[in-house]
C-alpha cells in the first residue's frame, strides 16, 4: 500500500467519519427539536384547553352562585328559599348580587306568579338600568338608575309578562335550576342562555322564578383573547353540533328572513373549524370526552393539524365541547428553518474537529433540554424558570417566542405586573404543594386593592392619564412587598398581593400600612400631579379559607369595608 493509497484510505475514513457524525448530529437536532416542539405543543394546548374549562366553568358556577344570593335556601332540603318580601327588598338585592358578579354576571331578575317583576341589567358601572313591573300591570317599565330605589331617568315602558316567557315556565316545573335552549337575545341577536330557578313558599307553592342571562358573545370574545398561535382556532360546539362561540370572527348565526338562526359547526366560514369538527368532534359526540382533555392529530391538506378537546358545563348540566386545533406548522416553522441552517453548517465545515462538533451539539441539545423542562414547569402551572440560554441562532428565536408567549399569557400588557391567569396557576399551585406537603405547613396571604378615586382621574384628564396612573401604582405595589410576593392586577383598577409564608397580622398590618404609604403619596402625571387612596382587604390561607374563590371574597368584604370606612372619614370631614 503507497502513501498515496493511505492518503486516500485515511481520507475516505475521517470523511466517512466526519459524515457519520454530521448526520448523527443532524439526526439528534431534528429528533430533539421535534421532542421539544411535540412536547411544547402538547402543554400550551392543554393548558389553553384547561384555562378556556377552568375560566368558563367559573363564569357558569357564577351564574349558580348569582341565583343563590338572590334567593338562598331556607332549610338543609332546599324546598323552600328565602326572598325578599316586597319589590324594593328585590330591587336591592338584586342590585347587591350584580355588583357582586360583576366581572362575569350582568343582568339578574326575578318575576312572581302575580306578573311582578324586576330585572337589573349592569352594562357597567356607570350604566345600570332597572326594569320594573308592578302586580297585575300590564307594562314593564325601564329606568337608568345609580342607586337602588333611583326612578329619576325614565327610558322607556313596554308590554311584558314574564309569566309567558319560556325560562319561567320551564323554570316553575323544576325544582333545581334550569338551563333554557340558547337564544338570539332582542335587540343584539346575539347567543344567550338563561340560567333559572324556582322559589317555593314553605307549603310548597311557588314563590316565584330567579334568572340570570348569560351572552355566548362574551365566551366568543375570550377565545379570541387566547394568544395560542397565527392560524389557530379555538371553538365550543354541543353534542348536537351547533356553535357555541368560536375564535372565528364570522358571526356563528345567519339571518334567515330576518330571523337570527344558529350555525352548526359544518358550516362554519372557517375551514379548520368545518375539518376539525367532522374529522374529530363529530365521531366523538356519540362518546363525549370526559373532563380531562385529550388531544389528537388529523391531516388536512398535506398539514398536520394537532387538536385538543375537553368537555365542558357537564357538571352544571351542560353538553358542550371545547376544542382548539393549531396548524403544526405554527409551531414547527422556527425549528424547521434553523434546523436546515444547522445541516448547511455542518456542510460548509465538515473538516472541523470531531470533538469541536460534540461540543457545539452539546450546548445545543442543553438549551434544548433546559427549554423543555421550562415548557413542562409551565404545563403543571409552576413559575416559569430563568432560562439560561443566550443565543442569536433559530433556538434563540425559539426561545424568545417562548418567553414571549409565557409573558402573553401571564404578564398584564399595560402594567407589566403579572396578570390574573399567572395569580390563579400561582395560587393552584401552592395549593397542590400544601396538600401534597402537609408538614410543610405552606401559608400565604391574598391582597385585594381597590383605588378609590380612579375613576375621578379617568373622568378629569382621560384615559391615557389612568394607564399611565395604573402603570405608577403597579410599580409601587412591586417596591413595597419582597421579590418572593406576587403582584397581579385583578381588572380594571383592582390588584391583588400574594405575601407568600405570610400570615401574621402584624406583618400583614406591616405591608398594608406601606402600601397605603407608597400608592398615596402624590403622583405626577403628564400634565397633572394627582394622589388616589388605596382600600385593601386580606385573606389567609389556609386558616380563613382554602378555595381561591373563598379566599377573594373574604379579601373583597374586607376590601369594601376600608372602602366603607374612608368614605365615612371623608363624609365626617365634610361636615
Amino acid at each position: 500500500m503507497t502513501n498515496s493509497s493511505l492518503r486516500k484510505q485515511l481520507l475516505v475514513t475521517i470523511i466517512v467519519l466526519m459524515l457519520f457524525v454530521s448526520s448523527a448530529i443532524v439526526w439528534v437536532c431534528i429528533q430533539a427539536g421535534t421532542d421539544a416542539v411535540n412536547l411544547l405543543t402538547q402543554r400550551v394546548m392543554q393548558n389553553v384547553i384547561e384555562r378556556i374549562g377552568n375560566d368558563n366553568e367559573r363564569h357558569l358556577n357564577e351564574a349558580f352562585r348569582a341565583i343563590e344570593t338572590v334567593a338562598p335556601e331556607s332549610n338543609a332540603s332546599g324546598s323552600h328559599h328565602y326572598y325578599p318580601a316586597d319589590l324594593k327588598a328585590v330591587e336591592e338585592r338584586l342590585w347587591f348580587t350584580s355588583h357582586l358578579y360583576r366581572q362575569t354576571i350582568n343582568e339578574v331578575y326575578f318575576a312572581r306568579p302575580d306578573g311582578s317583576f324586576v330585572g337589573l341589567n349592569r352594562v357597567d358601572d356607570d350604566h345600570i338600568f332597572l326594569y320594573l313591573r308592578q302586580p297585575n300591570d300590564t307594562f314593564r317599565r325601564a329606568y337608568e338608575i345609580q342607586y337602588p330605589g333611583d326612578r329619576s331617568h325614565f327610558v322607556d315602558s313596554a308590554n311584558y309578562d314574564p309569566r309567558l316567557r319560556s325560562w319561567y315556565q320551564n323554570a316553575q316545573n323544576h325544582e333545581a335550576p334550569v338551563w333554557s335552549d340558547i337564544y338570539n337575545n332582542f335587540p343584539s341577536d346575539e347567543p344567550t342562555i338563561t340560567l333559572a330557578k324556582a322559589l317555593f313558599q314553605p307549603d310548597h307553592s311557588l314563590a316565584g322564578v330567579v334568572g340570570t342571562d348569560i351572552t355566548l358573545k362574551n365566551l366568543s370574545d375570550y377565545l379570541r383573547s387566547l394568544p395560542i398561535s397565527a392560524h389557530s382556532v379555538a371553538f365550543i360546539v354541543d353534542t348536537s353540533g351547533y356553535i357555541i362561540a368560536s375564535s372565528d370572527h364570522a358571526p356563528s348565526y345567519d339571518l334567515v328572513n330576518n330571523h337570527p338562526q344558529r350555525k352548526l359547526a359544518d358550516s362554519m366560514a372557517s375551514k379548520l373549524i368545518r375539518q376539525t369538527y367532522l374529522n374529530v368532534i363529530k365521531p366523538q359526540i356519540a362518546a363525549p370526552p370526559g373532563a380531562a382533555s385529550s388531544s389528537t392529530s388529523f391531516n388536512l391538506e398535506d398539514e398536520k393539524i394537532d387538536v385538543a378537546y375537553a368537555a365542558l358545563g357537564n357538571r352544571f348540566g351542560l353538553k358542550w365541547i371545547t376544542v382548539v386545533a393549531v396548524p403544526r406548522s405554527d409551531f414547527m416553522g422556527g425549528i424547521t428553518h434553523g434546523l436546515v441552517q444547522s445541516i448547511v453548517i455542518v456542510v460548509l465545515f465538515i473538516l472541523l474537529a470531531l470533538i469541536a462538533s460534540l461540543v457545539v451539539i452539546e450546548h445545543m441539545l442543553r438549551d434544548i433540554r433546559q427549554l423543555t423542562h421550562a415548557a413542562q414547569k409551565m404545563g403543571n402551572g409552576e413559575p416559569l424558570p430563568r432560562l439560561h440560554i443566550h443565543r442569536k441562532d433559530e433556538i434563540g428565536n425559539l426561545v424568545k417566542t417562548f418567553v414571549e408567549m409565557e409573558n402573553r399569557l401571564r404578564i398584564d400588557r399595560l402594567t407589566q405586573v403579572n396578570n390574573r391567569d399567572f395569580l390563579l396557576a400561582q395560587i393552584d399551585y401552592l395549593q397542590q404543594h400544601a396538600k401534597k406537603h402537609p408538614a410543610e405547613n405552606v401559608n400565604f396571604t391574598l391582597l385585594f386593592l381597590d383605588l378609590d378615586k380612579f375613576k375621578a382621574v379617568n373622568d378629569s384628564y382621560g384615559h391615557a392619564a389612568g394607564d399611565q396612573l395604573l402603570i405608577v401604582i403597579a410599580a409601587r405595589l412591586k417596591a413595597a412587598v419582597r421579590d418572593t410576593d406576587t403582584v397581579a392586577r385583578f381588572g380594571g383598577d383592582e390588584f391583588v398581593v400574594l405575601l407568600n409564608g405570610t400570615s401574621s397580622s402584624i406583618d400583614i398590618q406591616m405591608t398594608v400600612d406601606k402600601i397605603h404609604h407608597l400608592i398615596e403619596q402624590p403622583i405626577a402625571l403628564a400634565d397633572h400631579i394627582v394622589s388616589v387612596r388605596v382600600s385593601v382587604g386580606w385573606a389567609i390561607f389556609p386558616t380563613e379559607a382554602l378555595t381561591y374563590t373563598h379566599l377573594v371574597e373574604i379579601a373583597d368584604a374586607r376590601m369594601f369595608s376600608s372602602k366603607k370606612e374612608h368614605s365615612d372619614v371623608l363624609l365626617r370631614l365634610v361636615d
